[in-house]
């Protein structure tokens, strides 16, 4: 979510490390540096794999880094879909970042990032409010060197619709979610035991990633409380749903909503939200109004950029987009106007010539994060900066709630018990990865930084003839092993001629239904 769907790249084999030479290693031993900060704002997907990496057993002796977050967890946003379907638990799709950042020998000061101060070049802070032990606020300090933010993005309109901000439940912050939807359960229970309520009207604003995943959601997990009495819509301001996908996938998506008894709304703007209705109106007509009943109503618009970003660019004149508050930087992740401050994730806006910015996806923040790992090293190093060069496909994946999912991956989509499975094992395999119980023990040697991602090289099986490839990946039962149809997808990656083939295969299958 926020990203929020979850979306996976192609099979990268990443061999990229930072490596001390032996030389460098015995100049360090002999000479003392000076000691350079590095301050993270913010535990996003990117940031969690630059605390690994920077831990106490591997990054230099005279660089110190400080973690700055108002909480002490991290949501992993591809899997809280799946935790409001309950088919996961709030404990499982969270990043212990506290812990995570002790493990690392990294200070974590739990707190809200205020402003930074900029003005002395050789004293620049990050200014912090932090909760004293009386229950008051105090401010801190927090000197540095070179400072990246990674901080997500709130959502869209969620503040400027009148009623929204009151009777809706927010996708953002994606903790408070799924905290939110557990209590609106407990409510809807009482209500049905004492008989004041027999059924229920869902509304999701949103027809994004997000959107379409928790209105499946909303169906496994209160379907069988309310006996079917259950009522999904999905509104969009759209004339379509996943419009980037070609028209065999976009009937896909729709027949499987259509499956799950989710009634969607295109066309449509929120104006305002009451206790009990969503006021809309049409695209193309303004004098065409709606009001639509709702017992519960959640706001997954998409994303907006933090009050943050807004507030440094009026503070210390922090470059943002003009629009819509996005931190800009270059290819190398760093800020246009302020050398020393980087940005990953949603937060920002890459400005490369004519490239597009990527989309808010939390694949981008992930593959960003080797990247920053070597830029923020190199920066307090003095040594050349490496572009980030993000890709322009990747495996999209959402689930339906009941344990199967839907992909679209080269134009085809997927579906089944394995997509749901492929899913599922690549979501925990990231998780695995900021696990302090299944870390190990620093011994403090110093060697090379690790950036290594869920799916590094792993040497697969011979590919599969092309046909039997194409017929693979287009089934839909039980049986399908998830790991051989993951296999065909990155032999279709690593060799353009395979994956034509067996798209021209996959095609021919298709066009007969």
């Amino acid at each position: 979510m926020g990203g929020t769907l979850h979306y996976y790249h192609r099979y990268l084999r990443i061999t990229s490390c930072l490596v001390f030479s032996s030389a460098a290693a015995a100049m360090m031993m002999t000479t003392t540096l000076p000691t350079k900060k590095i301050v993270l704002i913010g535990g996003g997907h990117a940031h969690v794999q630059v605390i690994k990496a920077l831990n106490a057993a591997t990054r230099p002796s005279n660089i110190e880094v400080t973690l700055i977050d108002m909480q002490s967890t991290a949501s992993y946003s591809g899997m809280v879909p799946g935790c409001v379907s309950k088919l996961y638990n709030l404990e499982q799709v969270q990043i212990q970042i506290g812990p995570l950042a002790q493990w690392a020998g990294i200070n974590f000061v739990q707190g809200k990032v205020v402003g930074m101060s900029l003005k002395d070049e050789d004293k620049k802070t990050v200014q912090v409010e932090v909760d004293d032990t009386n229950g008051g606020i105090l401010q801190k300090k927090v000197p540095f060197d070179v400072v990246s933010v990674d901080i997500g993005s709130t959502t869209r309109d969620f503040n400027r619709i009148p009623g929204a901000k009151q009777f809706c439940i927010s996708t953002r912050p994606i903790s408070d979610l799924v905290v939110r939807i557990e209590k609106e359960e407990e409510l809807l229970r009482e209500r049905i035991r004492d008989g004041t309520c027999t059924s229920a009207q869902f509304v999701v604003v949103g027809g994004g990633p997000a959107g379409i995943e928790l209105s499946l959601a909303i169906r496994a997990r209160f379907n069988n409380m309310l006996d079917s009495k259950l009522s999904i819509i999905l509104i969009d301001s759209s004339d379509g749903l996943v419009t980037s996908e070609t028209p065999t996938c976009q009937r896909a998506m729709k027949s499987i909503l259509s499956k799950y008894k989710i009634d969607i709304r295109l066309g449509l703007l929120v104006d305002e939200v009451t206790s009990s209705h969503v006021h809309v109106y049409s695209k193309s007509d303004e004098c065409k109004r709606e009001e639509i009943p709702y017992s519960h109503i959640i706001w997954a618009t998409g994303a907006e950029a933090h009050e943050l970003s807004w507030s440094l660019n009026k503070q210390c004149g922090l470059e943002v987009s003009e629009a819509r508050g996005w931190i800009k930087v270059n290819s190398y992740l760093q800020s246009l106007s302020h050398r020393y401050i980087f940005a990953a994730g949603d937060c920002c806006e890459i400005v490369n010539g004519d490239k597009k910015s990527p989309p808010k996806a939390g694949v981008y923040a992930v593959r960003s994060g080797p990247i920053l790992i070597e830029n923020l090293t190199r920066f307090v190093g003095s040594k050349e900066l490496v572009p980030y060069h993000p890709q322009d496909d990747f495996l999209k994946l959402l689930m339906c709630g009941d344990g199967t999912a839907l992909g679209f991956r080269f134009g085809i989509p997927l579906y089944g018990k394995w997509v749901w499975q492929l899913k599922d094992y690549i979501d925990v395999m990231f998780m695995d990865l900021f696990d302090v119980s299944k870390l190990q023990k620093l011994d403090g040697k110093k060697g090379k930084y690790d950036t290594s991602q869920y799916d590094a090289s792993i040497q697969r099986p011979p590919p599969l003839e092309v046909e039997d490839a194409a017929k693979l990946l287009l089934r839909t039962d039980d049986e399908v092993d998830f790991h051989r149809a993951w296999d065909v997808l990155r032999d279709m990656m690593a060799d353009e001629q395979y994956k034509k083939d067996v798209l021209d295969a996959a095609k021919i299958t298709l066009d007969k239904y």
